[in-house]
């Protein structure tokens, strides 16, 4: 029994120390892009209509332009219309959302459902 626990926390430390790594490194790579310099910080949203959980997200992006206002801006970008955007992004689950900040650099990113906290957070730790 022991055993099988210790297995499952050395698995689950792996995964995360993986997972991590994955996106410090994507962060990186993001980097190297040439985007542009705005007056305020930027979320990418990649979305789909085939995408069940993009909704819910679009809801939580909503909020978010709510309490932030003229202070942040929200593109849009639909896979199924622009899919070299997704590839120039390295974008492969969705939703995602890519945080950028004033100078253009990326700062986060977040693969799947984000809810509105988190991005409260990182869009505050970007002003």
């Amino acid at each position: 029994m022991i055993e099988r626990v210790l297995i499952t926390s050395l698995l689950v430390l792996l995964g995360t120390t993986a997972y991590a790594t994955f996106k410090r490194r994507h962060v990186r790579v993001l980097g190297d892009l040439e985007t542009a310099v705005t007056a305020t910080p930027t979320i990418l949203y990649f979305a789909s209509e085939s995408c069940a959980a993009c909704p819910s997200q679009a809801r939580y992006l909503d909020q978010l332009v709510s309490l932030w206002q003229d202070r942040l801006v929200i593109q849009k970008i639909d896979t199924e219309v622009e899919p070299e955007t997704a590839a120039k992004y390295g974008v492969f689950t969705l939703p995602t959302t890519i945080l950028i900040d004033q100078q253009g650099d990326v700062r986060e990113i977040n693969y799947g459902l984000t809810h509105t906290h988190k991005l409260t957070q990182q869009v505050a730790s970007l002003a």
